[in-house]
């Protein structure tokens, strides 16, 4: 009886499956329930499966698949020669990758493609199928990405901006699909209307927002962590919360959102222009903006702000004239005039003139000065021993006053505050 000899060139199998990473591709086994299946189907038929392969990624976008890759590499160098899978649009679903299969077909490096119902070899009818059926699956992508971008056109032209909405709102996930709205968030909502407004009337820089956010208002973002410094401003660029949407971004395409603004264009524009530079404005920290948050108005009592107005004379020279005025001006209506700061510093002055010298607390802080100027002149080899001499004839007030016109914000509010006093301008006078 005559014996037949084995196989030279069994088909061995890979088993390839594959789970998408995107939502729209939706499947009805997970990866492990494909292993198991396909398992059972190597048993059914007897089938050798040398090696198993696992990947959680879209097949939509050509050559951008490791896993899949890995497999092809496999069948060029032969370690195996046949596919198994769950179904064709697991191994493809665009024209790239079916190219790289359809070409090791015809190579002669994959005899075989076996699916839980069907077999693709090739021959031509059966490799011309796999074709349709793998083309097919990049139609359903491409007719969903249609729909996609149809459905996200619509959405946006009645006022929905698409994905989460920024820190301040809060998404009605309970309401019906379609009917979903957007709403301010009342925990983080006000406390960002008012980190708007700081920025914008009373020159807040980011860093002081996130101290102001972290250590008064023990502010948290939806995830329960702190505010970081970049999050703030991001969140002070995003025109968002003044009604308004640019979608998609960078498109110069705007839309009027249909949630609640949180804050107006005003107090928005205002914003970009401090936390970005302007230089027709000047900022928290500055010299001439020295006494911003150290008054507070006496009509209404909110904080003083500063500004800054830019004069061009007949001659050419530019003149800087730097005004106090109530930080709520724009919000309440406040009727408080502006002050221009050489009146400030006049009152001022004549305030210090009346006050007790001990009250100041300006010898102590002249005494820490020459001290440091006497260490420095020391280290250098020179000679400060008599300068400690000189305070006794220091005349504390006119130190208030150089103080008070020429010293740093942090110097001038140190010296304010030793007057244990809250000073308030109304109707363009100082009181204490």
């Amino acid at each position: 009886m005559e014996q037949t000899s084995p196989n030279p060139n069994p088909l061995r199998y890979c088993l390839y499956v594959r789970k998408s990473s995107e939502q729209s591709e939706r499947q009805a086994l997970s990866i492990d329930s494909q292993i198991a299946e396909m398992q059972a189907v190597a048993t059914r038929d007897g089938l050798l499966i040398t090696e198993i392969l696992r990947e959680s990624h879209s097949a939509k976008e050509s050559g951008q698949r490791p896993v899949y890759n890995e497999m092809v590499q496999g069948l060029t160098e032969g370690r195996y020669n046949a596919i198994l899978t769950w179904a064709p649009d697991r191994l493809s679903r665009n024209a790239g990758d079916l190219g790289a299969i359809v070409d090791l077909m015809d190579k002669g490096k994959l005899v075989e493609i076996k699916t839980v119902s069907q077999r693709f070899t090739n021959h031509p009818n059966e490799k011309f199928l796999l074709m349709i059926l793998c083309s097919q699956a990049k139609l359903e992508n491409d007719n969903k990405s249609v729909n996609v971008k149809r459905g996200l056109k619509t959405k946006v032209e009645m006022g929905y901006r698409p994905n989460m909405s920024p820190l301040g709102y809060l998404h009605d996930k309970y309401a019906e699909k379609g009917a979903r709205r957007i709403y301010i968030d009342p925990l983080r909502g006000p406390i960002i209307k008012e980190a708007f407004h700081k920025v914008a009337y009373e020159c807040w820089t980011g860093r002081d927002l996130k101290r102001w956010l972290d250590d008064e208002k023990q502010f948290k973002t939806r995830k329960g962590k702190k505010i970081t410094l970049s999050m703030i401003y991001r969140l002070m660029e995003n025109p968002f919360y003044t009604g308004r949407y640019e979608f998609p971004k960078n498109s110069g395409k705007w839309f009027e959102g249909k949630h609640e603004p949180l804050i107006t264009k005003e107090v928005f524009d205002r914003v970009q222009e401090n936390m970005k530079g302007n230089p027709h404005k000047a900022h928290a920290g500055s010299k001439e903006f020295g006494f911003s948050r150290i008054f507070k108005c006496g009509s209404c009592g909110s904080g003083i702000c500063a500004d800054e107005k830019i004069k061009r004379l007949k001659d050419g020279t530019i003149r800087r004239y730097v005004y106090y005025g109530c930080n709520k001006k724009w919000m309440t209506g406040c009727k408080e005039p502006w002050m221009r700061e050489e009146s400030l510093l006049e009152q001022l002055y004549e305030m210090i003139d009346k006050i007790d010298i001990r009250e100041l607390g300006a010898v102590d802080r002249i005494k820490e000065e020459i001290e440091k100027v006497q260490k420095m002149i020391t280290s250098l080899g020179g000679h400060a021993e008599k300068l400690i001499d000189t305070i006794p004839n220091i005349d504390a007030k006119s130190c208030a006053k150089y103080i008070l016109k020429e010293g740093t914000r942090e110097e001038k509010r140190d010296l304010m505050e030793h007057l244990q006093t809250n000073f308030t301008i109304q109707s363009g006078k100082i009181s204490r």
